[in-house]
């Protein structure tokens, strides 16, 4: 901790209002861009009730992150842009790929739903997320609720919701292009460019979208427990594309994403070093969607959606992990809203998906290969919710059922009261999630259950004056039946439920805001509670969970220099950490502190060209990615210190 104050008070000094700079023409083209500390408060959301409400009386702690936050940090992916979220950490999983975590608990497989333009990003064999694979540079927006949300999302929403939307044809207004660079300290650290493009014609929106990078995972060295090592330089290659095409006319839309993303790895399944090449394993996913609105008489308003998606999700074709399998989501869903009265929301649905895989014959034997077969799966959905705004504040009830026709129903319901009282607001939500076993859990142990998470959270906060403002929440979430991920003892992976396991704690945010100068400060302390989850457990001590710190501390700043220059430090906090170094050893490794820095140069070499140049982890932390759970796997090194270089053209 003592090395994190060391470099807030090196970032900070001049934060502090009475040493900021007096208002000259440069900030006053700066305020045109950034809204006030009260605008900024009171931003609409929609995540946690698919209609819009006030970030302060939305029923869900939830954080907005703005395209103009996101650019001005110089975020190169959205691992740049989640891990300055408090509540949320990065761990690592297996073959090169990454995971998230929410509140110290491990989140990759399908306890977190991830939606890109409307999209579920949830790959349905195993329901992991690539966080690889995303163009920061194409987001308008990010809204994250950092608890349950499957009373309206269902089963990927155990435990957090993370909703993102590129830029819409109104906001590109014509085309938008950019390019990076980024150079690590002994290689190449990435390359990235691409193109958007949003216009209106004779009432119908348009916007297209690519996207096309070659980037790896760090130019330094990974070991394995046995002590064999390779050189990540050149062997860990992440290569994400996309292409991304929309269309809207009034209220009904079309949208199609081709995305294909793989990565190269040389730390096996269970963590060993592959020694004779570089395996490759990729994730190409095609969405398309249509959906309109329909309004009715007495003020009810229709929404009708048909989705689909195809994809070949963890697909190697190598003598490593040989596996390919298709799968398929067919996805209709009606949702009704109503408004009765001016105080009164009422939303109703109905949703409906099925499932389908095909095993190619190239899949090996372990993996459920060996011949040709498929399988389906049916879930069928029903969900509802009120917002009432009473005398005593918003009163938000809801619930979700669904049933599959492999593991049978789930019933989760959601009850929150929110509340703002002039500077003041207030929130206590209590709700159920539920998630969803996937296909290849269902494959690996036909008896798998559903787990079911319980949360309760508290929020309170205050706005001090016009420029500040700070809350602090609390939270308790148990998980009944948790699937988990474990070796058998002859090596084949294998999904099982435990009886339960969860976290509790409390975190708090600080908010400086004044024209254009800003810094948020953000703190998350998580305990282990009733983890009897052996391999997430920590020897010794039951507080922990195995991966991610207990104490993370996040900041981000804005200040501007004039002549169209901001400068924005941003740095996590980061406590010890407790992961395997050797068959069954675990050890401690030490707090960290990763800072960036990064200088902006906006609208003034040309109108619409925007510059930055970024040092990533300026301090040369040395983070490593810890895996949660008992895997066989060493930490994974992170990148470098990076010095990174990008350019973007409003035309």
């Amino acid at each position: 901790m003592k090395y994190f104050l060391a470099i807030l008070l090196a970032l900070l000094p001049s934060f502090a209002f009475a040493a900021w700079p007096a208002k000259t023409e440069e900030d006053e083209f700066f305020n045109l861009e950034r809204a006030s500390l009260e605008e900024t408060l009171n931003i609409k959301t929609s995540v946690a009730t698919k209609s819009e409400m006030h970030l302060r009386e939305t029923p869900g702690l939830v954080t907005v992150i703005t395209r103009d936050e996101i650019q001005s940090s110089g975020a190169r992916d959205l691992i740049d842009v989640l891990k300055m979220v408090p509540e949320l950490d990065i761990g690592m999983d297996d073959q090169g790929n990454l995971g998230l975590a929410v509140r110290g608990n491990w989140a990759n497989e399908g306890k977190i739903l991830l939606m890109w333009d409307g999209q579920t990003y949830n790959e349905t064999l195993y329901s992991t997320l690539q966080l690889d694979r995303f163009p920061v540079d194409q987001i308008e927006q990010i809204e994250i609720i950092k608890g349950p949300g499957s009373a309206l999302y269902g089963g990927f929403a155990e435990l957090a919701v993370i909703k993102i939307k590129t830029l819409s044809a109104k906001s590109l207004k014509g085309s938008e292009a950019f390019a990076a660079y980024g150079q690590g300290e002994k290689a190449r650290a990435r390359e990235y460019a691409g193109y958007s493009y949003g216009g209106v014609f004779n009432g119908t929106e348009v916007t297209a979208k690519a996207f096309l990078e070659s980037a790896q995972r760090s130019d330094l060295r990974y070991t394995d427990f046995s002590g064999a090592s390779y050189n990540m330089n050149g062997n860990s290659v992440l290569r994400p594309e996309s292409l991304n095409l929309s269309a809207a006319r009034g209220d009904t839309s079309v949208r199609l994403i081709l995305d294909d993303y793989y990565l190269r790895y040389r730390d096996d399944i269970n963590g060993a070093v592959i020694s004779t090449g570089v395996g490759k394993v990729g994730f190409p996913t095609l969405f398309a969607e249509a959906k309109t609105s329909i309004f009715l008489p007495g003020l009810v308003r229709l929404e009708p959606r048909l989705a689909y998606m195809a994809a070949k999700s963890w697909l190697e074709k190598d003598a490593y992990f040989p596996y390919e399998k298709s799968v398929y989501r067919l996805t209709a869903s009606l949702t009704a809203f109503y408004r009765p009265a001016a105080m009164t929301d009422l939303l109703a649905g109905a949703e409906y998906y099925r499932d389908h895989v095909r095993i190619d014959p190239f899949t090996s034997p372990d993996s459920g290969g060996g011949v040709q077969n498929e399988a389906q799966y049916d879930n069928y959905a029903l969900f509802g919710q009120g917002t009432f705004t009473l005398p005593i504040g918003n009163l938000i009830a809801g619930a979700r059922y669904d049933k599959n026709s492999q593991y049978g129903s789930s019933l989760v319901p959601r009850l929150a009261l929110t509340r703002l009282i002039e500077d003041f607001n207030f929130k206590a939500i209590y709700s159920q999630a539920f998630h969803a076993p996937s296909i290849e859990n269902i494959r690996l142990n036909p008896g798998i259950r559903p787990e079911k998470a319980t949360s309760s959270e508290l929020e309170a906060g205050y706005k001090a004056s016009d420029t500040v403002f700070f809350s602090g929440n609390f939270f308790h979430t148990m998980i009944t039946d948790p699937i988990v991920f474990s070796f058998k003892p002859n090596g084949d992976e294998d999904y099982t439920n435990y009886s339960h396991t969860g976290t509790y704690g409390f975190g708090f945010t600080l908010k400086l805001k004044d024209g254009a100068s800003r810094a948020d400060l953000g703190y998350l302390c998580y305990f282990a509670h009733r983890n009897a989850v052996g391999v997430y457990t920590v020897p010794g001590d039951s507080s922990y969970l195995l991966g991610f710190p207990r104490h993370k501390v996040t900041l981000t700043s804005s200040l501007p220099l004039g002549a169209g220059v901001s400068l924005n430090p941003s740095a996590v906090y980061t406590s010890k950490r407790y992961g395997y170094n050797a068959a069954g050893t675990v050890k401690a490794y030490g707090e960290k502190v990763d800072a960036d820095l990064n200088l902006q140069l906006k609208d003034k070499l040309a109108r619409g060209l925007t510059l930055n140049l970024g040092v990533k982890d300026i301090f040369k932390s040395n983070y490593s990615y810890i895996q949660p759970y008992d895997g066989g796997h060493t930490p994974l090194p992170a990148s470098s210190r990076e010095i990174f270089i990008k350019a973007g053209y409003d035309f």
